[in-house]
């Protein structure tokens, strides 16, 4: 395996063409590049590539690119590419992590973690929209923004597809993306989640919301998260409390809130969803928000007991460690990204929302790979079975999570 770092313009390409010409004149039957460490691609780098792979294939051997990052993955499909990409092995594929290094963090008959760090930089939380807006059911046309999938890696909120606003808005329902496929259920009374997974973002099909809270990144940890029952498993509030206090143990600049993007084995899976499209039209004619007990049961569907058991689950979400002093954080933006669900009972110590896809089981490997790679793996082999807002009492019995140690919320103006 070949590690690539930097920057794949002219002059990176210039410098990899003859390694990569001795490598593919060495006569591996599998030639494999790890694009974990670049973060640009042009036409220069491209034509090496395409030479290299035209060399495997003349010799009857494979081209792997591996931990392709998004901005690359979409030059190679912009290349026209795609079809190279398909018939020759060159996809994002996950590769292992050394975890032989992690630090290791022991919480006594609840769970056990091993954590590598990722990448450095600084993590907000961006929001289009409010959820109060949400909650007073008083979404227009006026309130409702649009997106490419190119530019919404991890998201949450509430959303649609459809050819126009109009057509969108009556039917928009819970939504999720990762790794820029977007997942929704819509309220058509059908109870039956959509997808769509871009193989070519041209930007004609778009996402419509009325909130989003996006996580642009980076991940600065990974975590390997392991559930001291392994039967019963960790609640969802467990799991954010367990990696709060590793923050507040390990960061001294943590401030309180995590971002997450998770691949879980799941014993069981509680969710909850609006069946009515919270928009100005339907508003309730008591004037009372969608969760007062008097509006909850005709506005959302939640689960007393498992919807699912022994599942795959990609989550996306958000929490707030209420023990922690949260007024360092834009109040307006914060205010705007989090509620109360009525479903949810238990711990007060945590405000959290998060949503979840759900496949049929898909195991984690003893050493899995980076969380985006796991992602795109489930995402590309698993079965779809479902997609839910939630609830904090699902369990998770072992879970790789990308953790974003948040340094603010602000608006997210990037949503046309």
């Amino acid at each position: 395996m070949y590690r690539l770092e930097g920057r794949l313009d002219a002059h990176g390409a210039g410098e990899l063409e003859p390694v990569i010409r001795a490598a593919v004149a060495s006569g591996p039957e599998l030639l494999t590049l790890d694009f974990g460490g670049v973060d640009y691609l042009s036409s220069a780098g491209v034509r090496v590539l395409v030479t290299a792979w035209k060399g495997q294939r003349a010799a009857g051997h494979e081209l792997l690119l591996v931990n392709l990052r998004p901005y690359v993955a979409e030059v190679l499909d912009m290349a026209g590419l795609d079809d190279l990409v398909a018939g020759s092995g060159v996809k994002g594929e996950p590769v292992e992590l050394d975890w032989s290094g992690a630090e290791r963090w022991v919480v006594p008959g609840t769970a056990e973690i091993r954590v590598l760090p990722a990448e450095e930089g600084e993590a907000v939380i961006r929001i289009a929209g409010d959820i109060k807006d949400v909650l007073a059911a008083r979404i227009t046309e006026a309130e409702v923004r649009s997106k490419s999938f190119s530019g919404t890696a991890y998201s949450i909120g509430l959303g649609a597809l459809g050819s126009s606003v109009e057509a969108c808005l009556p039917l928009m329902g819970e939504m999720i993306t990762m790794a820029g496929t977007m997942v929704w259920l819509p309220t058509d009374g059908n109870d039956t989640p959509d997808y769509l997974i871009p193989r070519h973002d041209r930007g004609q099909v778009t996402i419509r919301t009325g909130f989003n809270a996006s996580l642009p990144g980076p991940f600065h940890d990974y975590a390997d998260v392991r559930a001291a029952d392994a039967e019963t498993g960790l609640t969802i509030s467990g799991l954010y409390r367990v990696l709060f206090d590793f923050a507040k143990a390990r960061r001294p600049t943590f401030r309180g809130a995590l971002g997450l993007a998770v691949v879980a084995e799941m014993p069981a899976l509680l969710g909850a969803g609006v069946v009515k499209a919270p928009i100005a039209r339907f508003a309730p004619a008591n004037g009372l928000p969608i969760t007062d007990p008097s509006n909850y049961p005709q506005w959302f569907e939640a689960d007393r007991t498992p919807r699912h058991r022994n599942i795959t689950g990609l989550l996306t979400g958000a929490g707030l460690d209420l023990t922690c002093d949260l007024g360092v954080f834009d109040q307006a933006s914060l205010k705007a990204t989090f509620y109360v669900n009525p479903a949810n009972t238990g711990s007060q110590t945590e405000m959290l929302h998060n949503h979840a896809v759900v496949f049929d089981p898909l195991p984690l490997a003893e050493a899995p790979g980076r969380v985006e790679a796991e992602v795109q793996r489930v995402i590309d082999a698993g079965r779809f079975l479902d997609m839910r807002h939630l609830l904090d009492g699902s369990t998770i019995r072992r879970a790789l999570v990308g953790v974003q140690y948040i340094r603010d919320f602000e608006p997210d103006t990037a949503w046309d």
